[in-house]
């Protein structure tokens, strides 16, 4: 039932379309499935399309046989009437032609194809296997509709009816060959003679093809038990058209089959193509919103990283980057995260990255100057403390016994290399003192302190 609009009003359609024996090999090649255009068939759904719904197999074997015997006793009673009525020279003329055809010339032909059909939507809607049901009941209801209706205004000169079930919609083709038995035209005889007939074929007997918009009429009622309705009424419309002064719609004309299927399959490649065009841009502005999805998603899975402490930006880095928060512990999962992360929106990775590295800078780049500002202070006032300790000692070592000064000296000997160390850390740019060596001056004696 996909696709199906229940508020809408479903027509029946019914087409005519003009017929020539000649062409009967090939429409019934064509019903096959073994000639003409195949493109439009579905070729696994062909067996479904079952046996003919009306006349034997060989339909058109019988009637082209008796389209020759009507041409054969046409002949022969033709000059049977000239031989009565004396007429040597006409038969002379009439030997030499040959036998006519047993119809008049005519733009669409002497027989006519009908096609029963409607919308394929309403079809689809059907319910039955909803319901469980094998089948669908709308084709089967539309079918005896269709023969009944083919039966009632045709009789036995409907000779063909068949269903299609591999075609685009559900419908019905029949084939009505309008047997006639008319009169020879022949000029007033002074002597009544017997009236000569001639078996002809002739669709204006048939008020249904004689009359467009009766036909119409006809099928609207026929059909209404199923919901369908009468199509658009074209002859109502002109008149109407005309009576206002105003340009009236184009009149329908009975089209061949081929031509009203070629139009159908040029409006559905129109159609295809413009659906493929809405298709191919309801795929950009799909792949837009996901990548603009994409790109949010991750600038937020980068700060719920940056928040909990997983990630953090590298601030060695010539250009924003993030990495895993910690070196001391696994953190290859953080990693593929990460990669991840840039994978599923480079674009929105990037983002995340300088926005994050700006705002870690404005976060963490003043603190730590002025860290790193008190952090020398601290330094340069211990070295500078440390310095002035050291002096008071090597002052009050001179009074002390020798065992005492050797053991203070060799503690003394490693103040030098922690100042430096110090002053190094402080960026004081004090000259550094190397480990083991004091400036002072030594005791006479050459001792230590």
């Amino acid at each position: 039932m996909d696709g199906a609009n229940f508020d809408r009003d479903y027509p029946v359609v019914l087409r005519f379309a003009g017929l020539y024996p000649h062409q009967l090999a090939g429409y019934e090649a064509h019903r096959l499935r073994k000639g003409g255009d195949l493109s439009h068939v579905d070729r696994s759904r062909s067996k479904l399309n079952g046996p003919p719904l009306i006349g034997p197999e060989d339909w058109a074997e019988l009637a082209l046989a008796e389209i020759r015997d009507m041409t054969t006793e046409n002949f022969a009673a033709e000059l049977e009437a000239l031989e009565k009525r004396k007429r040597k020279k006409d038969i002379e003329r009439r030997m030499v032609e040959g036998p006519k055809q047993p119809w008049r010339a005519t733009r669409h032909g002497p027989m006519r194809e009908v096609i029963l059909t409607a919308n394929k939507e309403w079809f689809d809607a059907d319910m039955s296997s909803f319901l469980g049901e094998s089948g669908n009941q709308r084709e089967e209801e539309f079918e005896k509709l269709a023969v009944s209706w083919l039966k009632h205004h045709f009789a036995d000169n409907v000779i063909h009816a068949r269903a299609d079930r591999d075609e685009m919609a559900y419908h019905i083709h029949a084939v009505i060959m309008p047997r006639a038995t008319v009169e020879i035209a022949k000029p007033k005889a002074k002597v009544p003679t017997a009236t000569a007939t001639r078996r002809m074929l002739q669709p204006s007997i048939h008020p249904m093809i004689k009359d467009y918009e009766a036909a119409q009429d006809s099928v609207g009622r026929w059909f209404a038990p199923l919901g369908l309705v009468r199509g658009e009424r074209t002859a109502a419309a002109i008149e109407a058209a005309r009576e206002n002064g105003d340009e009236p719609p184009k009149r329908r004309y009975h089209a061949k089959t081929s031509d009203w299927r070629a139009q159908e399959e040029a409006r559905l490649r129109a159609k295809a193509d413009d659906l493929e065009q809405d298709r191919k841009a309801l795929e950009t502005r799909t792949a837009r919103v996901e990548a603009r999805e994409a790109e949010a998603e991750t600038v937020l899975a980068v700060a719920e990283g940056v928040g909990d402490g997983r990630f953090a930006v590298d601030q060695d880095a010539e250009t924003p980057a993030l990495i895993e928060a910690s070196k001391d512990k696994d953190n290859s999962s953080s990693e593929r995260e990460l990669a991840a992360l840039e994978d599923r929106s480079p674009r929105g990775f990037t983002r995340a990255a300088i926005v994050f590295g700006r705002a870690w800078t404005r976060m963490f780049g003043d603190a730590r100057t002025k860290a790193e500002t008190e952090a020398q202070a601290g330094v340069a006032t211990a070295v500078a403390d440390i310095a002035e300790a050291d002096e008071k000692i090597a002052q009050a070592v001179l009074h002390l016994p020798r065992e005492t000064r050797t053991a203070i000296t060799k503690i003394r000997a490693t103040i030098p290399a922690i100042l430096w160390r110090l002053k190094r850390r402080s960026g004081t740019g004090a000259e550094a003192v190397p480990d083991g060596q004091d400036r002072r001056e030594r005791p006479e004696n050459g001792e230590k302190f």
